[in-house]
């Protein structure tokens, strides 16, 4: 059981620095489940891992430390969600897919595109499971919201894989609806938009 003190500990949200990239990584991997957050990761994957890691550490890629924001409790690491212009997307997934297909020849550009110009795109998140049930991801995602709305974003934009209606519904709870439906990553995802002025 934890302490009380630490159940009252409020997370701190703070820009990640290109030391978290590690961290960051495991945010990517768990938003397209190819990984727990938490979990050991597996020798097939290291490699992999590595390579985005990298990524993570770039400047202007999509899972830029630079697109993150990261949760911390007592000084831990509990979450992260990377968010970024939509304008900015198919320039940084250019580079981005253009260094996976290099390093793995694994070919990314059949996705959709995602994002575009007048959006901010909340890409991905993941909290630690001991961590969940505790608004950390609502308070990642409002502090983005808030920050797009503050730098003249129409829109703020997401996806959410079909197979996962209780996620879906937590998003609508915050004000997403329904845009369109999008093949990305080998799976389904719903494109759900929140306009500004609902925030």
């Amino acid at each position: 059981m934890r302490p009380h003190f630490f159940m009252e500990t409020k997370p701190i949200i703070r820009n990640a620095t290109i030391f978290d990239a590690p961290f960051i990584a495991r945010v990517v991997l768990a938003g397209i489940d190819m990984l727990e957050i938490e979990a050991e990761l597996p020798e097939e994957q290291q490699l992999i891992f590595n390579q985005l890691v990298d990524i993570c550490r770039m400047d202007d890629t999509l899972y830029s430390y630079r697109n993150t924001r990261i949760a911390e409790v007592g000084g831990q690491i509990v979450g992260a969600l990377i968010g970024y212009d939509g304008g900015r997307y198919a320039t940084m997934r250019e580079k981005t897919f253009g260094i996976v297909a290099k390093q793995s020849g694994m070919n990314l550009s059949q996705n959709a595109m995602e994002t575009g110009d007048g959006e901010f795109y909340l890409d991905s998140m993941a909290i630690l499971p001991e961590f969940r049930g505790r608004e950390i991801g609502k308070q990642l995602m409002l502090d983005r919201m808030e920050w797009a709305r503050n730098n003249g974003f129409a829109s703020v934009t997401l996806l959410v894989d079909k197979s996962k209606p209780r996620l879906r519904k937590y998003y609508e709870s915050l004000g997403f609806g329904f845009r369109e439906a999008l093949f990305v990553f080998g799976a389904w995802y719903d494109k759900l938009v929140c306009l500004i002025s609902n925030v």
